[in-house]
């Protein structure tokens, strides 16, 4: 059984922060050629001067190393344009900067002046355990932006980043990864076309398609943004999110990680395809420690049944889980009402329960089915096989049924119980202050007379609607009153209230308004 936390219980569990933060501290902290200044010549093995381009220039080979500042350059050979404060390195390039930055290629164009570096041919940048690793790595430290535009990949201990292009702007503190950017990490992989992040505010932001997947969660949308500081993510246009069976649906998505505290926000739909729910509302909240959702703004939880569908609306429903922690159950609250095929009703507090298929309605509960009409102070539906299977009504039950526009039979008592045979009543008994009124017809089906029985208890039997036999089990008193006598007005039970016209003849009727 999918329990409905695990619907929010997901998105970047292991922070996203730490490989931002290698890749801004790569390029800004620290300048991977130091701020201005002449070129220098610390060794080689050979030094010449050759021609190029009209001009001679110095030629360098074996063992090269030069510095600018703190920062030492090592390569196989080197071409030293002096007096522009250029050079162009060589054969295995390794730039180094302290002890915590080491940067690895083939060759290298590097302008002093301008303070632009281009390395090419198998990059490789290390600091720490995090290694970024391309085949053109471009520098503007002037600008203080560095970019690639034929795939990299970054990893550090946790995590793995590949994209085709990647952007780092210091004044703006952002870093964009484009295109196929794929991050993997060992609680999610992340896919998506464009991954943002400022390192001034935290957040991580997706822009375009974006797909991530978990062990127990996958989440989609094509835009939205995850704080990893606070652990606050936000999911928008078309988002959703698929646990085991269920499946999240909202024009946003809303989860704070530190509170355990999920949202969803404007056309909300829950799918859960084990109990062939779905649950639609314009807010949704849930709350992960205590497995609770709460939704509201045009609530309607439709339930697939055998050969049926049951709709159940309120003002707002909590969907949670019994003591076991494995069968949902439902609750809604103010003007609750379902419908059915088979059987209505109406009250302001409902709750189904998926272990046993039952439904309880409190707070001047009505039902319909057939052609009757039950009320109660409190009411428990039982369904078997997703069929009608027995109502219990406790306290003032009432139970009628109309003959014609002024004629109803009524069975009235403290409590009662209607057991149904193929959705149908067939058997009712009443434990308690037992009144009933029922019409007699001949075989032409012209009234004869109208029962009028009174006895504590009652057990009648039900076929195709009508009353077959009845027993009096207490203190029977009973009497047929002549039709001619029989004044409809003057045979209603204590208690009587036709209430017909509230009867929901379609799921619109349930969900226009909440009356």
């Amino acid at each position: 059984m999918i329990q409905c936390s695990e619907i929010y219980n997901i998105w970047l569990r292991a922070p996203l922060k730490g490989i931002f933060v290698f890749v801004f501290f790569i390029f800004f902290s620290q300048n991977i050629f130091a701020q201005g200044g002449h070129i220098q010549i610390d060794n080689s093995d050979l030094l010449t001067t050759v021609p190029q381009n009209g001009k001679m220039v110095k030629l360098l080979k074996g063992n090269v190393q030069f510095h600018q500042q703190d920062v030492i350059m090592n390569c196989d050979s080197a071409y030293l344009y002096s007096e522009e404060n250029t050079m162009k390195a060589y054969g295995h390039v390794h730039i180094k900067q302290g002890d915590s930055m080491n940067l690895y290629g083939e060759t290298l164009d590097y302008h002093g002046n301008e303070r632009k570096a281009i390395m090419q041919k198998n990059v490789i940048l290390l600091s720490g355990k995090m290694r970024l690793v391309t085949d053109r790595l471009d520098y503007d430290m002037n600008l203080k932006q560095a970019f690639y535009n034929n795939s990299a990949i970054i990893t550090d201990e946790d995590n793995r980043l590949v994209s085709k292009r990647g952007y780092f702007y210091s004044a703006k503190r952002d870093m964009y990864f484009k295109k196929d950017v794929v991050l993997t990490n060992p609680d999610y992989k992340m896919y998506c076309d464009t991954l943002q992040y400022n390192l001034h505010n935290h957040h991580a932001i997706f822009h375009g398609p974006t797909t991530i997947i978990s062990k127990k969660d996958t989440v989609y949308c094509e835009n939205g943004w995850y704080n990893t500081l606070t652990g606050e993510a936000h999911f928008g246009k078309n988002a959703h999110v698929i646990s085991g069976g269920q499946v999240l649906y909202g024009d946003s998505i809303i989860y704070d990680r530190k509170k355990a505290i999920g949202k969803a926000l404007g056309n909300v739909k829950i799918v859960d395809t084990a109990e062939k729910l779905t649950i639609t509302g314009d807010i949704s909240e849930h709350f992960n420690t205590v497995k609770r959702t709460y939704i509201t703004g045009h609530v309607l939880a439709r339930k697939e049944m055998e050969n049926d569908t049951l709709f159940m609306t309120s003002d707002s429903l909590w969907s949670e889980y019994d003591k076991t922690g494995v069968y949902r159950i439902l609750k809604g609250h103010r003007h609750a009402k379902i419908f059915s095929r088979e059987f209505q009703g109406k009250c302001d507090s409902i709750k189904y329960s998926f272990v046993d298929s039952t439904i309880d309605m409190r707070v001047d509960p009505i039902f319909w089915f057939s052609g009757y009409q039950a009320t109660a102070e409190h009411v428990i539906i039982y369904t078997k096989r997703n069929r009608l299977y027995r109502a219990n009504m406790y306290k003032s039950s009432f139970l009628l049924m109309p003959e014609d526009s002024e004629r109803y039979s009524q069975v009235k008592g403290r409590d009662m119980v209607g057991y149904f045979k193929n959705n149908e009543l067939n058997v009712v008994t009443v434990n308690g202050n037992g009144e009933s009124i029922y019409y007699v017809r001949d075989e032409k089906k012209a009234y004869i007379g109208a029962n009028k029985i009174l006895s504590s208890n009652i057990k009648i039997n039900v076929i195709e609607r009508k009353i077959q036999r009845i027993n009096f089990i207490k203190d029977p008193d009973a009497k047929l009153i002549p039709i001619q006598k029989a004044d409809p007005r003057d045979l209603l039970l204590p208690g009587f209230k036709f209430r017909g016209a509230e009867r929901p003849k379609s799921v619109e009727d349930i969900t226009n308004t909440h009356k």
